[in-house]
């Protein structure tokens, strides 16, 4: 599942993406569904399907197959098996050009090439262990005045300001990690968590947006003495640039640009700890900063079969996510591991969900049945990246989109915890609050807790269905601590409550398979947002909903929340937006800088592209949920 909007433990670095995925997260607070009195039965979940999805689940959370990260050999492997597996269950290729697969290129991650260096008074720092370049960075190489940016921080919500009173214009900023008051609970960051704040792209967007030319980051000796600087990731960094060059580098280049004020960052960082308020400066030298990084792209797949349907133009879709994180990257909630992250729950557990569900529908077919609908059974890779594979699927469908009656999302569905199982997008079609209470009704002694919810929107696959108008539902048995760690393993996965969401998977398809096409509504937007990790979204709220796979040029938005301030200001699905208050924007990074940076209530000016002209609107920011 997609990362989410929340306060990160002190030592993580967020990525600002997740920030804006979790804007349309799962609805908190969601209602118990009471089941009706009467309904037919359907047998339980036999201990053979136990044992199956416990074998799927340990070969897909196998660390051999390297987190099913993108750009990994993993990830091909597991794409291979999902199909063989889909052949093995009768299902049909559904994929492009015959075939199981759907394939399209992405963004992988960057590889630093030399020249990457830092040059300060005939002292070479060349990459290695003294320097890294970011994985955002521009190419090319600037020489130019040096300015100590303490934090790099401006946030007038916490009345702190790094570049109050410093001239940065066509300086190299040099800023600590993290953010000030590290470890102390009374600072006004709260030294427990990071805000959004310590993300290494909104510093260097905040250094752009004040005429820096490069930015150079450092660990902070006080609590990160001797940490060398993190490499860039090959995977799941630097599909978008920040618009100036960006590196990491040690303590002791830092000292070496700190010296000729009479300083070291030991002591810079004093001065700022001690006071509880910034202590920037100008540095009364100059240096030279090189970047130079290669953006990697790979091919990916879907994986997609098909039981034909006796009328060609009705399909359903039954899918979950096969990738994860791989070795960890921005998403990772233990980012100081370079190991497997291996997804067992997220989502091993959805796609072993629907293919045992496919298994027992083909073993249907082999006795005659044959569904009403075509019934595509998918396997989305780049969930994790922003649910581009999904966003692909939906915008090259293997059959025409106006066909697809329904879509039914499995995600983080392997830790049933006191019989409860959330179903998400029932207020999408008018007729999903009846059909998932009478489905649930039909076992007598094991009947979910359901906890429902309306939105058609949240972080994982369906919502790529819905905002084209396509009725969603989605199964999720809840957030746990193993969440986008490597901790997430097989062997903590509820295996008879597995089975049992599969079933109710299952019996769904087959209930709206039998019925008439759901009439669409659309859902009501849900004030309060629960969230994957805990917590609640952080600062100003605009409500719209970005398409991911637009990378430059601006953010391309899909819609807009019903009631939001966007859809007040006459902001709607098909604009580009290209300037936030003053502000360019050429990627969904530099939109999310411009909310962090401004405060509920507060007025902005929004320029959108739309038919080929640029429109000014005015919008006034909510809070965001």
């Amino acid at each position: 599942m997609s990362g989410g909007t929340r306060r990160f433990p002190r030592r993580v670095l967020s990525a600002a993406c997740a920030v804006v995925l979790m804007a349309s997260a799962l609805a908190a607070a969601p209602q118990k569904t009471a089941a009706p009195a009467k309904a037919a039965t359907r047998a339980a979940p036999s201990p053979r399907d136990t044992i199956a999805l416990l074998g799927y689940v340990k070969r897909l959370a196998s660390p051999s197959w390297e987190g099913r990260g993108i750009g990994t050999a993993g990830i091909d492997s597991a794409a291979d098996w999902i199909a063989q597996r889909m052949k093995q269950a009768g299902l049909e290729p559904a994929g492009d050009s015959g075939g199981w697969f759907q394939s399209f290129e992405v963004t992988t991650g960057v590889v630093a090439e030399p020249p990457c260096e830092l040059k300060i008074n005939g002292t070479t720092f060349s990459l290695g262990d003294a320097l890294q370049p970011l994985g955002f960075s521009s190419n090319g190489s600037a020489h130019a005045r040096v300015v100590f940016a303490g934090y790099g921080i401006t946030a007038p919500g916490y009345q702190w300001d790094d570049y109050a009173g410093l001239d940065a214009h066509d300086a190299i900023v040099i800023v600590l990690t993290q953010e000030p008051g590290e470890m102390d609970s009374t600072s006004k960051f709260d030294g427990t968590y990071n805000t959004p704040f310590a993300d290494l792209r909104t510093k260097a967007i905040n250094a752009r947006e004040h005429g820096a030319l490069g930015l150079v980051v450092v660990n902070g000796p006080r609590w990160h003495a001797g940490e060398p600087p993190r490499a860039p990731a090959r995977d799941g960094e630097g599909y978008m640039t920040s618009g100036l060059l960006a590196a990491w580098v040690d303590e002791s280049a830092a000292n070496a640009l700190l010296k000729p004020a009479g300083t070291d960052l030991l002591h810079a960082q004093a001065a700022i700890e001690s006071t509880g308020e910034p202590h920037s400066m100008a540095l009364p030298d100059s240096a030279t900063l090189t970047v130079n990084i290669k953006r990697a792209r790979a091919m990916t797949r879907n994986v997609i079969g098909g039981f034909p349907g006796r009328d060609t133009a009705r399909t359903l879709v039954l899918g979950a996510h096969y990738d994860h994180l791989g070795y960890g990257g921005p998403s990772s909630l233990a980012p100081n591991e370079h190991a497997p992250h291996v997804g067992a729950d997220d989502n091993a557990s959805g796609v072993a969900a629907i293919l045992a569900a496919a298994q027992r529908l083909g073993a249907k077919k082999q006795r005659g049945w044959k569904p009403a609908h075509t019934i595509l059974v998918t396997a989305f890779t780049g969930e994790e990246m922003g649910l581009v594979g999904s966003d692909h699927f939906t915008n090259d469908p293997p059959k025409p989109i106006e066909t697809i009656e329904a879509m039914m999302n499995l995600d983080m569905v392997g830790r049933l915890r006191n019989e409860q199982l959330q179903v998400m997008g029932v207020g999408t079609a008018a007729e999903f609050p009846e059909m998932v209470r009478n489905v649930n009704a039909r076992v007598p002694d094991a009947r979910f807790d359901l906890k429902t919810s309306e939105d058609g929107y949240g972080p994982s696959d369906h919502q790529s269905f819905y905002k084209k108008n396509v009725p969603v539902l989605m199964l999720f048995t809840g957030a746990h601590a193993d969440y986008h760690k490597p901790s997430d393993t097989w062997d903590k996965i509820h295996y008879a409550g597995l089975a049992r969401v599969s079933d109710y998977a299952q019996a769904l398809v087959e209930s709206l398979d039998a019925r008439p096409r759901p009439t669409f509504t659309k859902a009501r937007s849900e004030a309060s947002q629960g969230r994957i990790a805990g917590g609640g979204g952080y600062g100003a709220w605009l409500g719209t909903v970005p398409n991911y796979m637009q990378t430059e040029g601006g953010v391309l938005l899909d819609d807009v929340r019903d009631g939001s301030p966007a859809q007040k200001a006459g902001i709607r699905g098909g604009d580009v937006i290209v300037r936030f208050d003053g502000m360019r924007v050429d990627n969904i990074y530099d939109y999310t800088f411009g909310l962090r940076t401004r405060k509920p209530g507060q007025e902005v000016r929004i320029t959108v592209k739309r038919e080929g002209k640029e429109v000014d609107l005015v919008a006034t920011l909510g809070r965001r949920p």
